[in-house]
C-alpha cells in the first residue's frame, strides 16, 4: 500500500511510504520524536486496509490498538504508545486470520521500554510465537540512548542481535546513531550516521559510514535545504565512490504562501543530470497543511517528455487534523479516474484520551474481532478460572446498546450482532464472577 503523503516530516514505519522515502530519509529513531499536543486529544484505536481486486475492494488486513493508560496515545504522525496491538489478515477479503501482535511496555514517565513482535503459528501450535524484541533505554535528559534488538530462539530465550546507540549535541539534538552488532561477547561498531543542523534546528546533512576493520568509510549521505518557513525544499541523496560523492536521486518540494506543500518532484541521477521520475501534486488543503487531494504523475520520456497521470488519492481528516481515510484511484486513458486492480483504501479510527479505558484486565483476557466490526462481533474469552460472564456494549456516552450473558467456563466464545449499531466506537465491558475486562471496538458498516 503506497500513499504519497504523510502529514508531517517524520517516519513511523507505516506501510504507505515506499517511493516517498524522502520525508525524512534519515535514521532518526522514532521514539525520540515528540508528540503533537493538538493531535493527542484523540488516539488511533484501529485501522483497516482494503485492496481492489478488479471488481471491488476486499479487506486486506486490520489492526486494533489497546491502551492501558489514559495518558498515552499516538496517531499516524506520532509514536503509538499502545500496550497491545493485534493485526488480522483476510483470505479473499472474507476469512479472518490472526497475523501479527505487538506488546509494548512503558516506564513511569510513559517512555517506551520494550516492544515484542509476535506471529501467529497456524500450522503447529495455533498460538502466538515470539519473533523480535526491542529494548529501549534513556539518558538523564529523558532522551533515547540505546535500542537493543533481539530475536527469539524458537524455544525459550531471546538472542541479542544488535544495538543502536544514540548521542546528542549540547542543544539536545540527535548527533549520532551508531549501529552495533553483537558478536557473542561484546558490541562491535558496524555503521554510524552523523547528523548536522542549521541554526534553526533543521537537519541539513546526514552522513553514514561503514566500519571496515574498525576504520570508518563513507557510504551514503543526504543533504537538505529549507526555505524561510523552515520547510524542506530539497533532499539530495549521494553515495561515496572512494574519492568523492556521486548523486543518486533528489526530491524537490514547493509550497504556497500558507506553507502548504503543493508539489514534490522525484528525480534520478544519470551521471550527468537529474532526470524526471515522479511528481506529486497536492491540493484542496484542510487545516494543518493537510491535502485532501493528491495526484501522482510519472514522466513519459516519449519525444521531449511529459507528465502522465498515474494515481489520484483522496484523504479525509477529523477535527484533530488526524487522517481518517485514504483512497487511491488509477488513471485509465479511456475513461479517466477509476478504481481498478491494485488500488487501495484505508480507514483510521480514533478514541479520546479521557473517556476511553481500553483494557482493565483482572482474571483473564479477551480477543474481540473483526476490527472494525461490520455485522457480527466475535468475543473469545480466556479466564484464569471458570466463571460466568455478562457482556455489556455501550456507546461513548455510556448508553448501553446491548447486553448478553455467557455460561460459566474457563474458555468462552460469543458472537454479538452489531448490524443495527451506528458506525462509531463502543466500549465492551465483560464482567465475570471473579474478574473484569474492558475493551474498545469500532463498528463500520
Amino acid at each position: 500500500m503506497v500513499f504519497p503523503f504523510v502529514p508531517k516530516l517524520i517516519q513511523i514505519k507505516l506501510p504507505f511510504m515506499n517511493k516517498m522515502k524522502l520525508l525524512l530519509t534519515l535514521a532518526i529513531p522514532v521514539v525520540v520524536l515528540s508528540q503533537d499536543a493538538l493531535a493527542q486529544s484523540s488516539r488511533l484505536t484501529a485501522r483497516a486496509n482494503w485492496t481492489h481486486n478488479g471488481a471491488e475492494f476486499k479487506r486486506n488486513d486490520s489492526t486494533a490498538y489497546n491502551y492501558l493508560s489514559s495518558s498515552r496515545g499516538g496517531d499516524l504522525n506520532n509514536l503509538l504508545k499502545f500496550d497491545e496491538a493485534n493485526n488480522w489478515s483476510y483470505v479473499m477479503g472474507d476469512t479472518q486470520n490472526n497475523n501479527m501482535r505487538w506488546v509494548q511496555e512503558f516506564d513511569a514517565a510513559n517512555n517506551l521500554v520494550s516492544k515484542v513482535s509476535q506471529e501467529w503459528d497456524m500450522v503447529f501450535t495455533m498460538s502466538w510465537v515470539n519473533k523480535f524484541k526491542y529494548i529501549y533505554s534513556y539518558n538523564s535528559s529523558n532522551k533515547l540512548s540505546a535500542m537493543v534488538t533481539q530475536h527469539w530462539d524458537g524455544t525459550s530465550a531471546w538472542i541479542t542481535d544488535s544495538k543502536n546507540a544514540y548521542s546528542y549535541n549540547p542543544a539536545n539534538q540527535l548527533s549520532t546513531d551508531q549501529f552495533q552488532l553483537w558478536d557473542g561477547v561484546s558490541y562491535v561498531a558496524d555503521s554510524n550516521v552523523t547528523y548536522y543542523y542549521d541554526p534553526s534546528g533543521n537537519v541539513i546533512n546526514a552522513t553514514k559510514v561503514k566500519f571496515v576493520a574498525g576504520t570508518p568509510v563513507f557510504t551514503t549521505q543526504v543533504n537538505h535545504t529549507f526555505n524561510g518557513m523552515n520547510k524542506l525544499l530539497t533532499a539530495t541523496h549521494s553515495t561515496w565512490n572512494g574519492a568523492s560523492w556521486d548523486n543518486t536521486e533528489m526530491y524537490t518540494n514547493t509550497y504556497d504562501s500558507s506553507g502548504n506543500r503543493t508539489t514534490q518532484l522525484h528525480q534520478t541521477w544519470d551521471g550527468a543530470a537529474f532526470l524526471n521520475d515522479m511528481l506529486h501534486i497536492y491540493s484542496n488543503f484542510a487545516a494543518g497543511n493537510n491535502p485532501q487531494t493528491a495526484i501522482a504523475q510519472t514522466w513519459d520520456t516519449t519525444g521531449s517528455g511529459s507528465w502522465v497521470d498515474k494515481y489520484k488519492y483522496a484523504y479525509t481528516y477529523n477535527s484533530n487534523r488526524q487522517m481518517t481515510s485514504a483512497t487511491r484511484q488509477s488513471n485509465d486513458i479511456s475513461i479517466g479516474w477509476t478504481h481498478t486492480f491494485g488500488d487501495t483504501k484505508a480507514n483510521y479510527y480514533y478514541g479520546t484520551f479521557v473517556s476511553v479505558k481500553n483494557v482493565s484486565n483482572v482474571g483473564g483476557n479477551a480477543n474481540l474481532y473483526p476490527v472494525p466490526a461490520e455485522s457480527l462481533l466475535n468475543i473469545d474469552l480466556n479466564w484464569n478460572q471458570s466463571q460466568a460472564a455478562t457482556v455489556t456494549i455501550s456507546d461513548m456516552q455510556g448508553r448501553v446498546v446491548k447486553s448478553i450473558n455467557i455460561a460459566a467456563a474457563a474458555k468462552q466464545h460469543a458472537s454479538v450482532s452489531v448490524a443495527d449499531f451506528a458506525n462509531g466506537m463502543y466500549l465492551v465491558t465483560i464482567n465475570g464472577t471473579n474478574g473484569q475486562i474492558v475493551k474498545q471496538i469500532v463498528v463500520a458498516h
